[in-house]
């Protein structure tokens, strides 16, 4: 005869719920493992993407025209101060970053005046400028 086979309901019953909990124990143990495994994961992702821009090769990057108008108007302010022993970068940082908008500004404002100017000289690079004629020239309306 098996050694199981004389047990209770009961005692059967018993040994069934202690398996159930140590399975139930092991799960949560795992769930929680499985949890530290994919924050970790998400924190690699995260890691190698700061150090890749998302993916995408650093040596692709362009910066736009506010990071270029940016370091245009800090890097000088900032060069000048270096030798004093309290540069202020927090000011400095504020005021590149004011300066830069306005330089941003009035260099859009320049660029959208110049462009219709520079529509207008092309559409009338072609055609012949009647004013254009040296004084001793004869002229359309003499005969």
């Amino acid at each position: 005869m098996d050694a199981n086979s004389n047990l209770t309901l009961f005692e059967n019953s018993t040994q069934i719920l202690n398996e159930l909990r140590n399975t139930n124990i092991q799960l949560r143990q795992m769930i929680i493992y499985q949890q530290q495994a994919v924050e970790q994961l998400k924190e690699l992702n995260d890691c190698v993407s700061g150090f890749t821009n998302g993916g995408a090769s650093l040596t692709g990057y362009m910066p736009d025209a506010f990071v270029a108008a940016y370091v245009a108007v800090l890097g000088p302010a900032l060069a000048k101060r270096l030798d004093k022993p309290d540069i202020g970068l927090d000011e400095l940082m504020k005021g590149a970053t004011l300066l830069a908008r306005t330089l941003l500004e009035e260099l859009s404002a320049y660029r959208s005046e110049q462009e219709g100017r520079d529509v207008i000289a092309e559409a009338l690079a072609n055609i012949k400028d009647p004013w254009d004629r040296p004084d001793n020239a004869p002229s359309e309306i003499d005969p």
